[in-house]
């Protein structure tokens, strides 16, 4: 009989490609887990930075000339730019090392140690 001792989800309830209780798949269970965890990370933080961008232009045009409130907007649009580069350049960088390693980021393996 084999037990996993690392990393290894297994239902038999769950389809195969999500760790049924067969261990001959390896530990893509998890994999696909943290897969889906990071890349709905990468959509958060786009969609922040997008909607940061957003109000920033909304209270550009608001602002009516006031100084304080033009440079609390522009600040706003910076920052929100500086957000959508590092989360763009961070999402390059995965694909790039990904790419350089042979992973698959939408199905890490999770390695497994086999008992007895």
């Amino acid at each position: 009989m084999h037990t996993k001792l690392l990393a290894q989800i297994t239902n038999p309830v769950l389809p195969a490609g999500l760790g049924s209780g067969d261990y001959s798949g390896g530990g893509t269970a998890l994999g696909k887990i943290i897969s889906a965890l990071v890349g709905a990370l990468f959509i958060a933080g786009f969609l922040l930075a997008f909607f940061t961008l957003i109000t920033g232009g909304l209270s550009w045009i608001t602002a009516g000339g006031e100084k304080g409130k033009l440079e609390e907007a522009r600040n706003r649009i910076t920052n929100a730019i500086i957000g959508l580069i590092i989360v763009a350049s961070t999402y390059a960088i995965a694909q790039l090392v990904a790419n350089f390693l042979g992973l698959d980021l939408k199905s890490l393996p999770i390695p497994s140690i086999m008992g007895n």
